[in-house]
C-alpha cells in the first residue's frame, strides 16, 4: 500500500511541475501582461493577468495576444475565439510536425 501511495504522488507531483512549466506570463512592448497556458499540445490559451474582468476586444489587443501565444509556444496560431464569457482567448496552433 505505501508503494502505491508512494508511487501516486510521485506521479502527482510530476503533473502539477509539467503543468507549471507549461503557463508563462508574457508581458507586451506596451506594458499589458497576459498569462500563457498550454491546454493540449495544438491549443494554447491567453488570460489577463490577476484580472477577472474580460480581455480587451480590440484588434491589437487580440493581435498581441496571438503574438504572445506565438512566441511562447514556438508554434504559428491557426484559429483564435474567446471563450468563459470573454475572459480567455483560445488559440489553435501548427508547430509544423508531420
Amino acid at each position: 500500500m505505501k508503494l502505491v501511495v508512494a508511487c501516486a504522488s510521485l506521479a502527482l507531483g510530476a503533473c502539477a511541475m509539467n503543468a507549471g512549466m507549461r503557463e508563462r506570463m508574457h508581458v507586451t512592448p506596451s506594458g499589458e501582461s497576459y498569462l500563457i497556458n498550454q491546454l493540449t499540445a495544438g491549443t494554447w490559451t491567453a488570460t489577463s493577468a490577476g484580472v477577472t474582468s474580460p480581455l480587451p476586444m480590440g484588434a491589437s489587443s487580440k493581435a498581441s495576444m496571438l503574438a504572445a501565444i506565438e512566441q511562447t509556444s514556438g508554434c504559428k496560431v491557426t484559429d483564435s475565439h474567446y471563450s468563459r464569457q470573454g475572459l480567455q482567448l483560445d488559440a489553435q496552433v501548427d508547430c509544423g510536425g508531420p
